[in-house]
């Protein structure tokens, strides 16, 4: 073959391997895991700093290219880091299997009751009476979410209606003028008092404080702090107050309702580039 034939092919070989390995491509994986949920598992190319989240079964997809580190992390989980090779990039999915964060605690002997270690067993010797609830009583409504005080205090303060016809009971009993009926009205002044007071605005908040509160921590709880400060490169003494400042958005509301992790650890990504670069943080 020609000199000149041959060194064309070797160029052409090598543009072709060097493209081949700048090249992205859709990877698709499923994160495996015998006992706990596989289920909003932050999954990040930390070469491109792009990041995704499984979905109930597990599955994710990220885009990758060779030789790109992936970090799969949870608080579930100790963190697994895989190096994208070509097995990988021709792979249609991989399978992550993920190890329990188990935290081992020390052996601890039980003497009294003459306990044995053995659960099974020392359930039967304790005989312990079965905790009577709501539930075991057969009693209505033992399904429904417990209230917190500031939903007990909304409800008191906002209950019925404004105004409404008078029945019978409230009335005493209802006059007849002329063979008609006469009717009357009540007017909830309690509720009134409450609105003009801004007392049911303030219960508003409250009630809306909580249910903040209560997805800060499970937010905290899937991902930790030391998974947000270090994807969004914030200090992990500040993740509570961005947490904070995320929650307290307008357009927040609605997203924090749907319950949706990917797209809730999407909407934070966004922000932790405005709460950077927010006066808060410079406080």
């Amino acid at each position: 073959m020609p000199k000149h034939l041959l060194s064309i092919l070797l160029l052409t070989l090598t543009t072709f391997s060097g493209f081949g390995q700048d090249n992205a491509t859709l990877l698709k994986g499923k994160v495996s895991s015998s006992k706990n949920d596989v289920s909003n598992v932050l999954v990040v190319n930390l070469n491109s700093k792009k990041s995704t989240i499984t979905d109930s079964l597990g599955l994710f997809s990220i885009e990758v290219k060779l030789k790109d580190s992936v970090r799969i992390t949870a608080v579930q989980y100790l963190p697994k880091e895989i190096v994208i090779s070509e097995s990988h990039m021709n792979s249609s999915l991989i399978t992550i299997q993920l190890i329990d964060n188990v935290i081992d605690l020390k052996e601890v002997t039980v003497i009294p009751y003459n306990l044995t270690g053995d659960i099974n067993l020392d359930i039967d010797r304790l005989a312990l009476e079965k905790t009577v609830t709501s539930a075991s009583l057969g009693l209505p409504n033992a399904s429904l979410d417990k209230m917190t005080q500031s939903e007990r205090l909304l409800l008191e303060a906002d209950r019925g209606k404004y105004v409404k016809l008078a029945t019978t009971d409230e009335y005493g009993k209802v006059f007849e003028i002329l063979g008609y009926a006469a009717l009357t009205v009540v007017v909830n002044t309690h509720k009134i008092m409450n609105k003009v007071s801004g007392r049911t605005k303030s219960l508003e908040e409250m009630v809306e404080r909580d249910e903040n509160m209560n997805l800060e921590k499970e937010i905290i709880y899937k991902f930790s702090k030391r998974t947000i400060a270090e994807h969004f490169n914030i200090p992990e003494s500040n993740v509570n107050g961005f947490l904070t400042y995320c929650l307290s958005q307008p357009d927040f509301n609605e997203l924090s309702n749907s319950g949706n992790m990917a797209e809730i650890w999407a909407y934070l990504e966004t922000k932790s580039v405005d709460f950077k670069s927010s006066d808060v943080t410079k406080k």
